[in-house]
């Protein structure tokens, strides 16, 4: 880990010039002459694929995620290669979902306006959609990226935070795609629609000090459900990573990490930092539900300008998953 975190420090500085060049290229109504309606034909190609399956929207919300913290919002992550040494190879990305439904959209954008809108604007309509799908905000999300045509598994290994770590390691994280600790605070909530595989959490349950414990963090009661869901050497199960409110985008998430039911150690940990911990209470009260939607918002149009390629950078491409190799 320690390395890993070196790595990120080095990393920082360099994000932070690329950031800064690039995300004043980014703009609202990008497509506005170029591809006229383009938000709109994504949106109503998603609203078709949500009605018929409600986890999707959970998971092209990590998809974004996942793609703009591997090596810049570029849609590297939807890249192939024959050799497994692609973004979506890497561990970290080894239960991502939603390629082929932005596959799917992307091929209706082609068809509307060929080699104009990018598959990593795509996948930002992607998210703030799935958010909204859910009984979140909705929200204007910056457009003008371009697709990077490189995708390195070591990438997505090196800048995705992990699923265990405690707040001075996911600030770090976060810092290295310049993202405030609020960020971290307020991006976390992301959690409160989704689910998450046994193998994410079966630390806190059998083995969270190496000394075959459970974490004394964990409700009692939560924790016994959780065994009895994922016995250990479960690889398949999937548990939902809000148990309040499983489907809907609200503040369920924050109860549950209160509640001490949070099911991600990464989660659980927002309680043992002082500033986590203040923006955790504030959000159990229903009443700042539109400050947390605010704040969100700010939050993932600040995320999506990790290191975009814009102007002459990058490429439009008519297939978001093309083999690198």
């Amino acid at each position: 880990m320690a390395s890993r975190l070196s790595l990120l420090v080095l990393a920082a500085s360099a994000t932070l010039m690329m950031i800064t060049s690039t995300a004043a290229q980014l703009q609202y109504g990008y497509y506005n002459t170029t591809c006229p309606g383009v938000e709109d034909l994504v949106r109503e190609e998603l609203l078709a694929m949500f009605a018929a399956d409600m986890t999707l929207p959970a998971g092209l919300l990590r998809l974004h995620f996942h793609d703009c913290f591997g090596a810049g919002c570029d849609a590297a992550l939807l890249l192939k290669s024959h050799n497994g040494t692609a973004q979506r190879d890497a561990d970290p990305n080894s239960t991502v979902r939603g390629y082929e439904a932005i596959d799917a959209v992307k091929a209706k954008v082609e068809a509307a306006c060929p080699l104009v809108v990018s598959c990593a604007d795509i996948l930002a309509m992607a998210a703030r959609d799935a958010v909204n799908f859910t009984q979140g905000p909705a929200y204007q999300v910056e457009t003008g990226r371009r697709d990077g045509n490189v995708s390195r598994k070591e990438d997505a290994e090196r800048f995705l935070p992990p699923a265990d770590g405690n707040v001075t390691v996911l600030t770090q994280y976060f810092a290295a795609q310049n993202l405030s600790a609020k960020d971290m605070i307020v991006l976390s909530a992301a959690h409160t629609i989704g689910a998450a595989h046994c193998p994410s959490f079966s630390k806190r349950l059998y083995n969270n000090s190496g000394a075959g414990d459970q974490d004394p963090a964990m409700d009692p009661a939560y924790a016994k459900n959780l065994t009895a869901a994922c016995p250990a050497g479960n690889v398949a199960s999937v548990q939902p990573l809000d148990p309040v409110s499983p489907n809907r985008f609200d503040l369920g998430y924050y109860k549950s990490v209160a509640n001490r039911t949070a099911l991600l150690g990464s989660d659980a940990a927002l309680l043992d930092d002082s500033l986590s911990f203040a923006y955790v209470q504030l959000m159990t009260n229903d009443s700042y539900l539109d400050t947390f939607f605010a704040d969100f918002a700010v939050s993932m149009i600040n995320m999506g300008r990790i290191s975009v390629r814009t102007g002459a950078d990058g490429e439009i491409r008519d297939t978001c998953a093309v083999y690198v190799d």
